[in-house]
Parts: structure tokens; C-alpha cells; sequence
């Protein structure tokens, strides 16, 4: 603790002086944030120990977030008007701003000397401090932005803002660029000629936006995403621009890019297609809600639930309906995920199975063939539900290995009395069918000549099919898509 310090009501009624030299050669050309964040650490740098001189305190007594506070005085540490020490904590020391003044100048005067004069013609309203300079300098060295095209940045910033134009716009839109690798006069002639083409129908938006200016680079750049990279038509842009503010009451550049951005993810890039997504799209929230329900899951925002799925399983060909039953029949095959649930529609779809009568029919088909396979575990004196593995065997016998019917009465019959009897049925077939053997006669001739003594598994009536879709064939209808790749 400070053997001798000012009270904090000494403080608080007392003055913070601020040195001329940063109020003519800095404060004029720096981000309004970076000037607000130095003149509050210049005047906590008067009582150092306080307990609430913390970055947290700082930032939130600013309103500003605690990298922008760092960001501010990194930008000062570039002006050499503060030293940052980042170590266990984010520390700053100020430093003399004559002393900064004096280590301004970094660049060869020689290099520059041309841009200066035409930089300095361009601003004629007002004098480039060296600070300025040295900030351009700094940027054009950073990027190998080429001073000539420099000199066309500048130009375009001033068409845009005026001759009063801050050096930290011209900065920002040359680290912008420089970043995209737009540094030659070429590059950016290019650039200005783009936006200089677009510009009759970006004032359009502009207008909708109720802006009365010309449109940012930022602005230009997502117009010409819209346009180039998406694929919309200035005419659509705008059309949802007018849309955008008749439901909200103001349209943004952000509004739309956002709705923009959604169409485009959705492949609806026309005013038909959009407005037929934006008709249907209760619709497809509807069948959101029903799918989630039905499969057991719940989602607060149903939209990127219909952008993912939902509008994609629509383009398949599917109904709400359709799409409702097959989320059921999911949640009893505890099937429980969205993406489970693609890959049902997707096997489906790949059999060409789309429409409720399709699923309907499909599904007829297969408890058909698990009445086939239960009718052989009831013959061979089983009496429990079909399994996975019980299906994969018929298949095999029957539309893999095509064994004849007598061949499988003969398997039958001889496989009953076993302990595991659809193993020992599957051991027979598999030795016919290896041998190529056709008739009962021949295959009589395999049988082991020593009776296997097993015990034999209690016989039971056999069942009848009833059309009912429930667990069991449900597990029947996914076994019979497993092995189809999406």
C-alpha cells in the first residue's frame, strides 16, 4: 500500500491533464474507442493502487468488452504512447507523448516522398499529421499494397466520405482489401469497377434500408456475395429487402444477408422459389413440430430443424404425413435421433420409396415375409419373435442361395428335433447349397449317418399374419434397409 496517496474524493475533485502533443497529433486521426479508453487510463493512472484499477472495472465502466480494451491500447503501443506488459495479467505503462512524437517516423521520408505530395493533394481539405503517414506506411508494408494503389484506396474513401475522411477508414478498407489480396492499381481498379457497376441497384437497397448515403465497401462486398456467390438477381435482393421491411419495420444489410444466407442454404434462389418456401414454410414448421414430437426429441428453434431436414426430405417427395409415420415407426424401433431418422428415409428413398401408399406397400411386403419366417420357426418348434438373424438366414436360403421348396421342407424336417434348430437347418442348407445339390434325393444322401441326440424344442401352433405394424415388424422393416449404402 502507498505510504502517501490522494484520497479518492481528492481524486475525483481534481483535473486530469492531458498533453497538448497527443491532442494535435494523435487524438485528431484515432478510433473514437481508442481516444475514450486512453483519457480513462490517463486519468486512473492518478491513483494506480485503487482497488477497482482492473481491466474487468475498466471495461465495464466503459460499456466496452475487455478485448476492446486491450485492442485500444495495442493500437497506442503502435502510436508508442504506451507500453503493454502482458504477462500474469494484462498490464499498461504511459509514456511520454513527446517522447512517442520523436519515434513517429519509421520509414524511409526518400520512398514515400512522391505519395505524400499526391496523398497530401487528395486531402487537401487538411493537413496528414506524421502519424497518419506513418500509420499508412505501416499498413502498405504489412499487406505490399503497392503506394500508387494506396493512392486509389484514398481517392475512393474520399469519394465515399469526403475530403474530411479519417485516416482509420482509409486503414480499415486498405487492411480489408490488402487481406483479400487486392493490392496492385489493377486489382483495385478492378474492385472499384465492380462496385461502381453494382452501385445503381445497391442504391435501391439503400433505400429500402432508409439510408441516405452511398453504400460502405462492407455493403458492396455483400452485395456482390449475393449476387456472385449465391447466385441471386439484384431484382430477388430486393425483393426480399421489401419484404424484410413490410414484416419488420426496417430492413438491414444484416436482416438480409441473414435471409439471404438461408435461401441460399436451401437452394431457393428465385422469387418463385422463395415465396413458394416462405408458403409452405408454416408447413414445414408444422411437420417439424410433429417429427420432433413423434421421435422424441425437442428443439426451442424448429428452423434449422426444417433447413436440415425437413425442406430436403420435402424435395424427396415427401408428405408431412409420410414423414410423421416414419418418425413413429422410428421411436418404437428406438430410432431416436434426427439422424436416424434420415438414414430411414434415405434407405427408403434409395428403393424408391417415397409416398405413404409406397411405405405402406413396402412395409405389407415385409411383414409378408416375416409371416414366412415365422411360420418356419413354428414348424421347427420355436415359439419366440423373429430376430435379425432369423431374417438374414431366410434371405439368404431363399433369394440369395434360391433352395428349392423341397429342400427346405427336407431342412425342415430334419433340423426340429435340434437343440438350435434354425443353426442346424442353416448348417444343412449351407451344404447343400455348397455342393450344388437341388433334389431331397441327393440331398437325403448328406445327412450325418449317426442321429444327433438332442433335445427337442416344445412345439407350437402355427400363426397367422395379421397386418399390424408393431415392434417387431418395425425391426423387420429396418433389418431389410441395412445393407443399403446413402
Amino acid at each position: 500500500m502507498a505510504f502517501c496517496k490522494y484520497s479518492s474524493e481528492s481524486t475525483l475533485s481534481s483535473t486530469t491533464q492531458v498533453d497538448n502533443v497527443f491532442i494535435s497529433e494523435f487524438l485528431p486521426n484515432a478510433p473514437d474507442v481508442c481516444v475514450k479508453v486512453y483519457l480513462y487510463g490517463l486519468y486512473k493512472c492518478q491513483d494506480p493502487n485503487a482497488f477497482d484499477n482492473t481491466l474487468e472495472n475498466f471495461a465495464s465502466k466503459l460499456g466496452l468488452a475487455p478485448q476492446d480494451i486491450e485492442e485500444a491500447f495495442l493500437f497506442w503501443q503502435e502510436m508508442n504512447l504506451v507500453e503493454v506488459v502482458i504477462g500474469t495479467s494484462f498490464q499498461v505503462r504511459y509514456l511520454p507523448p513527446k517522447n512517442a512524437l520523436s519515434k513517429v517516423q519509421k520509414f524511409s521520408k526518400s520512398k514515400y516522398a512522391d505519395f505524400n505530395k499526391k496523398a497530401q493533394a487528395l486531402l487537401e481539405g487538411r493537413m496528414i499529421t506524421p502519424t497518419e503517414y506513418t500509420e499508412y506506411y505501416a499498413v502498405m508494408e504489412t499487406f505490399n499494397i503497392d503506394p500508387n494503389a494506396f493512392l486509389l484506396i484514398i481517392d475512393y474513401c474520399i469519394n465515399l466520405k469526403g475530403k474530411n475522411v479519417g485516416y482509420s477508414y482509409i486503414n480499415t478498407v486498405a487492411r480489408n482489401w490488402g487481406a483479400e489480396g487486392i493490392t496492385t492499381e489493377e486489382s483495385i481498379l478492378e474492385k472499384i469497377k465492380n462496385y461502381s457497376t453494382t452501385s445503381k441497384e445497391i442504391s435501391k437497397i439503400l433505400k429500402v434500408c432508409s439510408l441516405k448515403r452511398n453504400a460502405t465497401p462492407d455493403e458492396q462486398d455483400k452485395f456482390l456475395k449475393w449476387t456472385q456467390s449465391y447466385g441471386f438477381s439484384a431484382q430477388t435482393i430486393l425483393f426480399v429487402a421489401d419484404q424484410i421491411a413490410q414484416k419488420t419495420g426496417k430492413a438491414t444489410f444484416q436482416k438480409i444477408d441473414a435471409k439471404l444466407t438461408g435461401y441460399y442454404e436451401v437452394k431457393r434462389i428465385s422469387i418463385d422459389e422463395i415465396c413458394d418456401f416462405e408458403e409452405h414454410k408454416t408447413l414445414l414448421l408444422q411437420t417439424a413440430k410433429n417429427v420432433c414430437k413423434n421421435i422424441g426429441v425437442y428443439y426451442e428453434n424448429l428452423e434449422p430443424v426444417v433447413e436440415k431436414y425437413i425442406s430436403h426430405w420435402f424435395d424427396l417427395g415427401h408428405t408431412s404425413q409420410s414423414l410423421t409415420t416414419l418418425a413413429n415407426f422410428c421411436f418404437k424401433n428406438s430410432t431416436r435421433t434426427l439422424d436416424g431418422l434420415d438414414t430411414l428415409v434415405m434407405r427408403l428413398y434409395k428403393k424408391g420409396i417415397v409416398s405413404e401408399e409406397a411405405i405402406d406397400e413396402y412395409l405389407v411386403s415385409i411383414v409378408k415375409q416375416d409371416a414366412e419366417v415365422k411360420a418356419v420357426l413354428s414348424r421347427l418348434g420355436i415359439t419366440r419373435n423373429v430376430n435379425s438373424q432369423d431374417r438374414e438366414f431366410f434371405k439368404t436360403w431363399k433369394y440369395t442361395w434360391n433352395m428349392p421348396s423341397e429342400l427346405f421342407d427336407l431342412a425342415i424336417e430334419k433340423s426340429m428335433d435340434k437343440t438350435i434348430p434354425m443353426q442346424y437347418m442353416n448348417k444343412l442348407l449351407s451344404t447343400w447349397h455348397s455342393k450344388g445339390i437341388s433334389t431331397a434325393k441327393d440331398a437325403l444322401q448328406l445327412l450325418p449317418e449317426k442321429p444327433q441326440f438332442e433335445a427337442k424344442a416344445p412345439a407350437t401352433r402355427k400363426e397367422g399374419w395379421e397386418r399390424e405394424y408393431g415392434k417387431e415388424q418395425l425391426e423387420a422393416l429396418f433389418d431389410s434397409l441395412e445393407d443399403i449404402e446413402i
